[in-house]
């Protein structure tokens, strides 16, 4: 909701569809496996509370414009 609200186009990625892609997100992400894992270009965020610490420290904006 947050990216939308911002109107920040994404992609999902259902890796619960397909094994091979929540490998490849795991690896990615430094092991995490939990879902969503966001990445913002190639910097790992992490889940949606680091999202959301992002936008509250200011922070998230900045790395959207890159």
């Amino acid at each position: 909701m947050l990216l939308d609200h911002k109107g920040v186009a994404y992609n999902a990625i259902d890796v619960d569809a397909d094994p091979s892609l929540r490998k490849v997100m795991q690896e990615r992400a430094g092991g995490a496996h939990t879902v969503p894992q966001i990445f913002i270009g190639e910097a790992h965020v992490g889940g949606c509370d680091e999202l959301f610490a992002l936008e509250r420290q200011g922070q998230l904006d900045p790395m959207l414009e890159d």
